[in-house]
Parts: C-alpha cells; sequence; structure tokens
C-alpha cells in the first residue's frame, strides 16, 4: 500500500495561473460574492479530517450540526490528496452551503476556527485553502467557471496592476503541492 501523501505531486502547472490577477486586499474575506463558493461543499483531505476532529466541540456549535452529520460520503482513498484520502461535505437543505459554513453568518467555520481560536491552519480543507486554484491528477489550474462574484474578477482599487492566483495563493500552493513541471 502506498503512503499517504504530505504533498501532493504537481506535473503541470496551467499558464493562467500564472497571468490570470489574484485575490487582493482581505482576500475572500473582504469579497462582495457572498461566499459563492460554499454552494459546492468541498472534498475534506485526511490530514484536515484528522483536525476537524481534534477541534470538533469549537467547530460543531458555529455550524449547528456534529462532525459527522458534514459529510456525503465515508473516507474515500485517493493519493490525489493529502492524508491519501477524503471524504465530501454535505450541502445544507437550510440555505445550500457547505455544511462547514458558519451558521447564520458569513464565512467558513474552519478558517474561523484557525484564524479566532489557534487551531493550525491546516484544519482548512486543502481545496479550500488553495481557491481559487485548484488540481486534479497532477494538473494545478484555476476552477472553472470562476463564481461570478469571486474576489480574483472584482476591479482592484485605482485598477492596480495585481500579482497572478499562482502569486497570491503561492504560500499555500508550495505548503501542499510539490511542483515538478517537466
Amino acid at each position: 500500500m502506498k503512503k499517504p501523501l504530505d504533498r501532493i505531486p504537481i506535473k503541470k502547472v496551467d499558464p493562467s495561473l500564472k497571468t490570470f490577477p489574484g485575490l487582493f486586499g482581505g482576500g475572500c474575506t473582504s469579497a462582495l460574492c457572498s461566499d459563492e463558493c460554499c454552494d459546492l461543499g468541498c472534498d475534506v483531505d485526511a490530514a484536515s479530517l484528522e483536525i476537524i476532529l481534534q477541534y470538533s466541540e469549537v467547530v460543531e456549535p458555529l455550524i449547528k450540526t456534529a462532525i459527522e452529520e458534514c459529510f456525503a460520503t465515508p473516507l474515500i482513498k485517493d493519493n490525489d490528496y493529502v492524508g491519501g484520502a477524503y471524504r465530501s461535505t454535505m450541502v445544507r437543505d437550510s440555505d445550500s452551503r457547505c455544511a462547514f459554513h458558519l451558521h447564520g453568518g458569513r464565512g467558513c467555520a474552519l478558517f474561523s476556527v484557525w484564524a479566532k481560536k489557534g487551531a493550525p491552519k491546516e484544519i482548512v480543507p486543502t481545496i479550500c485553502r488553495i481557491y481559487p486554484a485548484t488540481w486534479h491528477r497532477g494538473i494545478l489550474f484555476i476552477d472553472s467557471p470562476l463564481r461570478e462574484k469571486c474576489k480574483c474578477l472584482e476591479t482592484p482599487p485605482d485598477n492596480a496592476t495585481l500579482p497572478s492566483i499562482f502569486e497570491t495563493q503561492e504560500k499555500e500552493i508550495v505548503a501542499l503541492f510539490e511542483i515538478k513541471e517537466k
């Protein structure tokens, strides 16, 4: 059996990641999008899942449900994810948001627990930490189509030139992926 990955191998980076304008200002937290990407749910990598379970007493009051009720799938083995597996989240019927979206508020409970409660940043699933970048089977690219009001589609203040998605997400990309472009 293969050892679970600490970092995901990438053999190709789509060139548009290095030219498309990235997040600016406060990133997603200052976006006008009303958390549009959260209506998709997410795949929680095994490494993040382990931390979420450790912080369940802090997360559950923010989402008003038990952690185990947040998932649509069992743990699925897949070496395309940190930790070698993932679970897909439910999307709530009540508001069509990811199960980890703050109940009655804006934003993600997992980001909140990291930013305000001192949890390791790895509590936030890989896919959420690098958005609007994403990956599949060794290719890193821009999620498409981007949500209509994604922060990277907003006009920057004073029409400033912005760094690319790759540049604004680089710290997380380097931490999560082993890029071996040919």
